[in-house]
């Protein structure tokens, strides 16, 4: 896994442990947790667009990883 794939996939589940401390503790208003939840939504994208990258540059799909 690459640099850039691991940034993604440690912002998201920050991103996702503030979203859920928020929503829990009602300590922010609505607006706030929408902004966390769009910005969960867009590193996700990023994130696939990343792999996309990787499998393109590697040339290895998941297939032709469980083959090997």
């Amino acid at each position: 896994m690459s640099k850039e794939m691991i940034l993604h996939h440690t912002l998201n589940i920050v991103l996702m442990i503030v979203l859920i401390v928020v929503n829990y503790f009602n300590a922010l208003n609505l607006s706030i947790s929408i902004a966390l939840a769009i910005s969960i939504i867009i590193n996700a994208t990023l994130l696939i667009r990343a792999n996309r990258k990787q499998v393109e540059s590697n040339g290895t799909t998941i297939d032709d990883f469980n083959k090997k």
